[in-house]
């Protein structure tokens, strides 16, 4: 069964780039350390969720399921595009200024669009990638 390592690998993806996203941003001591990694794993656990949702198609439509698989280095592409997105959401020239209330000042942040749009696509490259190895190929009918 498939979809356990996927979901698994969907939820190590997104926890981790949640928790750099966290990194870069903002860093409040220990407290951090701690409640941030929670916050990541219930954030991505409800993409992971939702992504599933979006994805049934492909798991449960055997026409779409078959050219999924056939079609395995898709989810790299999209992979990979949403990293670029990832990436690009740090780039100076599409950063936002946001209001700090701690600090009472504006800081750069990602850019929203870029980012989350950028990490549900990992998630999903992630949790829907089917890797070629020939017994995991669904059979046709």
């Amino acid at each position: 069964m498939i979809a356990i390592p996927q979901i698994i690998g969907a939820m190590i993806v997104g926890i981790c780039y949640y928790m750099l996203a966290v990194a870069m941003t903002v860093y409040d001591g220990l407290l951090s350390m701690i409640f941030q990694p929670i916050m990541g794993a219930v954030f991505s656990a409800i993409a992971i969720l939702l992504l599933l949702i979006a994805g049934l198609p492909i798991r449960l439509i055997r026409k779409i399921n078959i050219w999924w698989r056939a079609h395995w280095w898709l989810p790299l592409v999209i992979g990979t595009t949403a990293f670029i997105m990832m990436i690009f959401s740090w780039m100076p020239h599409f950063r936002v200024k946001v209001m700090d209330p701690e600090l009472d000042m504006m800081v750069d942040s990602f850019h929203p669009v870029l980012a989350i749009a950028g990490w549900l696509l990992t998630l999903f490259a992630v949790l829907h990638f089917y890797p070629p190895i020939p017994w995991l190929k669904a059979s046709p009918k």
